[in-house]
């Protein structure tokens, strides 16, 4: 795999990574919101431009083509995404009566002779998509035949006067529109609404793809720049509803702030929950869980890591896979996604990678190789997964006996297999993962949580090797499946500092840090006290 060189940004064609991020979500929004309709059909993509859309088009396509009037581009393109072909031509005249599908982002505003453009379209038996910038958006004040404001156009409509001129042209075929939102990211709304920033046309009769609604849970202590990454390719990166809810354990003022500034900007996206005191991985998303589920609309929940940054199919793959396996007639638990930094058979290498956009360029090349593939797993970790809602409702969240984190994610994929249901990696969807930040930045003991954690871990399922609680077994009596999320540790009042992070004396300590605790309470003690602890013990 290599990383190619980006195409020069003219200020018009959207180039990913080096147009505006506010362009780059919208344009993206587009070609993702389409993507169930991609599956082995022959596509056209009219003034592909820099060819991103088209190669992500040809993911799923039987062929797909790319039709741009610069040579420039062409070239690119066809080096950049070879899975698709490019063709230097004017869209005004080409030939898509071999088409099943042709989209049109963008283009019809710069033509001079739009309805040339449209007579062409009209060849393709199948669907189009075209869709155009609503004037009263991007030339306020103008009227229809004033110059738009933007020196790349010709002509500009509102959405009324877009929707008589598509309905003159294609009279005999069924039209439908959508509306993108002004909003960031520009989620798309069916129906023809005059407040819209882009407007578009759907001549043909397949049913509008639907995407679940999503909500993500996400703790978090100090590192608002890294939620702010991850919730900007979450949102950028799924054509659905998706809410994300950052639970502040413990966080500093400054973090307070700056994301409850980012959540006041973005209401629609990110809502902030504050926790006094670090409540670890587990309780801080079962905290975030039990607010997203107050929102009856959200369909799928999921947790999160803060230190991720997904990748373009990521979400509409794990999404997808997820849809799917349920009509298949599978018991979904949870789907997760594979990453470069992650326990078991998730870690995947897509190549070496030092910016996010190698990392895009690397994923999406990967994601071809990996597309439409689900393997059954015995564990999904809670890097990243995406539940049915129903799962939740029933299985609840993750159990509190697991402190700051470790095994937390491996106790709830027990229960949750227990359950009759079933875990799923994706292997096409990739998310990027930097990897034990929290643990790190609090100087936690890594080492010796994980071993605390496991032996907890098997003795609530009652096992000696770890590999056992994941082989067929009966549910240990007293142990229930279902953990309430709004749970709370069940302190025996014994806890003590150990490397970092409080530690049960009674509960969570190892045996080693129990007799590590005795061998300094005795310190300075009379030698008669170890008889007392003698006859205690035996």
């Amino acid at each position: 795999m290599s990383v190619t060189s980006p195409l020069a940004w003219t200020g018009e064609r959207m180039v990913p990574h080096q147009s505006d991020p506010i362009t780059e979500a919208f344009h993206w929004q587009r070609y993702l919101y389409f993507r169930p309709w991609y599956v082995d059909q022959k596509v056209v993509d009219a003034a592909s431009g820099e060819g991103y859309g088209t190669g992500y088009t040809a993911i799923f396509a039987t062929s797909s083509t790319g039709v741009d009037v610069s040579q420039e581009a062409v070239d690119y393109a066809s080096n950049r995404y070879p899975k698709a072909n490019f063709i230097e031509a004017d869209v005004t005249s080409f030939d898509y009566s071999k088409a099943d599908l042709v989209l049109s982002f963008e283009t019809i505003e710069h033509l001079e002779d739009p309805g040339a453009f449209l007579n062409s379209l009209d060849k393709c038996q199948g669907t189009i998509v075209v869709s155009t910038p609503n004037r009263d958006n991007h030339s306020p004040g103008n009227k229809l035949g004033d110059k738009p404001f933007n020196p790349f156009h010709t002509v500009e409509w509102v959405p009324e006067e877009f929707a008589k001129l598509i309905r003159e042209h294609f009279p005999h075929r069924e039209v439908r529109f959508v509306s993108q939102e002004a909003i960031w990211p520009g989620r798309i709304r069916e129906g023809l609404y005059g407040d819209a920033k882009y407007t578009i046309a759907i001549i043909g009769e397949r049913p509008l793809p639907k995407w679940p609604s999503i909500g993500i849970s996400m703790p978090t202590i100090d590192q608002p720049a890294r939620v702010e990454a991850a919730v900007d390719s979450f949102a950028k990166y799924y054509p659905g509803d998706v809410r994300v809810m950052a639970v502040l354990n413990g966080s500093s003022p400054a973090t307070e702030t700056r994301l409850r500034n980012v959540a006041n900007t973005y209401p629609h996206i990110l809502s902030v929950v504050k926790e006094p005191v670090n409540l670890g991985y587990g309780l801080g998303a079962n905290r975030g869980l039990l607010e997203l589920l107050k929102d009856t609309d959200i369909e799928v929940l999921g947790v999160s890591n803060d230190d991720v940054v997904v990748s373009v199919d990521c979400i509409p793959q794990l999404a997808t896979a997820l849809v799917e396996l349920y009509q298949g007639g599978f018991r979904v638990g949870a789907v997760g996604p594979v990453s470069n930094t992650v326990c078991g058979g998730q870690q995947v290498d897509i190549g070496h990678y030092t910016t996010v956009a190698e990392m895009h360029q690397l994923a999406f090349e990967w994601g071809e190789s990996q597309k439409n593939t689900a393997d059954q797993e015995n564990i999904v970790r809670g890097l990243f997964f995406l539940s049915p809602r129903e799962c939740i409702e029933e299985i609840g969240g993750f159990d509190p006996l697991f402190g700051i984190g470790n095994f937390e994610d491996d106790d709830w994929n027990v229960r949750v297999r227990l359950s009759g249901r079933t875990l799923w990696k994706i292997p096409g969807a990739f998310i990027h993962h930097e990897g034990s930040m929290t643990f790190k930045s609090l100087g936690i003991d890594y080492e010796g949580n994980i071993d605390r954690n496991l032996h907890l871990f098997l003795e609530k399922w009652g096992v000696t090797e770890y590999q056992q609680a994941f082989e067929p077994l009966e549910k240990p009596v007293g142990v229930s499946l279902s953990v309430a999320l709004d749970s709370q540790f069940p302190s025996s009042g014994n806890s003590i500092p150990i490397n970092g992070e409080d530690v049960d004396l009674v509960l969570q300590a190892s045996n080693l840090e129990f007799a590590a605790w005795v061998a300094t309470q005795l310190n300075n003690k009379d030698r008669e006290l170890r008889k007392d602890l003698i006859r205690l013990l035996l």
